[in-house]
């Protein structure tokens, strides 16, 4: 007798989808996709042009856009991913007046890389070449890996692209694993994007500094 009513409330269910297809619970539901859903950082099978018009094919180590596996046209379908770090590069201003909701904002050139830092009115973390940064602070190295997780995979994205590829230059310098690490673009191209914050009027004025810290 269990076993007909097993049956019989199976068949009922069937009826229901066949009669209502897009009622809620007949929906099929996506699984979530996880860090392993994830395709290489770099599409070493691209290739793009210099602004001399020369053929550049991509590597492993070439952090620019054009070799990124996600970009504006699929950033979507990888977002709200337990395990990706998302963060946006550019200054709190410009972050506080567009933004997209999954990524937080970690100012390369306010707070990580200065060519002149000095600790004093210069106050990011590294100076030097972003091939051989020099850390301004002794503890810039701890503070970085707090910012940006080594441990996690990371998304990164800025105004257009191209600061996230100097960014992704200096974490390969300091020695991070660049298998985790993403140029997904910039602002300029999401101008559409359903998740975008936009605040247009708002104004904001960040001052940027560390306290307490040794420099070197």
């Amino acid at each position: 007798m269990k076993k007909l009513l097993v049956a019989l409330l199976a068949l009922l269910l069937l009826a229901g989808c066949a009669s209502c297809p897009e009622c809620e619970a007949c929906e099929v539901v996506e699984p979530a996709k996880t860090v392993a859903d994830l395709p290489a950082p770099r599409d070493t099978s691209k290739s793009y042009s210099d602004k001399d018009g020369n053929s550049i094919a991509c590597a492993l180590d070439d952090y620019s856009l054009d070799c990124s596996t996600i970009n504006s046209s699929n950033l979507t379908d990888y977002l709200g991913i337990e395990g990706v770090v998302y963060i946006d590069a550019r200054d709190f201003g410009d972050f506080a007046k567009k933004h997209l909701r999954n990524f937080e904002c970690i100012p390369y050139f306010a707070v990580v890389f200065d060519a002149e830092a000095n600790g004093a009115d210069k106050p990011q973390l590294f100076h030097g070449s972003v091939t051989e940064p020099v850390a301004t602070y002794e503890e810039s190295l701890d503070i970085l890996h707090d910012l940006i997780p080594e441990d996690k995979v990371v998304f990164l994205m800025c105004q257009s692209g191209g600061r996230i590829k100097a960014f992704m230059t200096l974490l390969d310098s300091l020695g991070y694993d660049m298998s985790k690490i993403y140029n997904v673009g910039g602002m300029a191209q999401y101008g559409e994007y359903e998740g975008i914050y936009v605040a247009e009027d708002l104004v904001v004025t960040a001052t940027y500094a560390f306290n307490g810290l040794t420099v070197k």
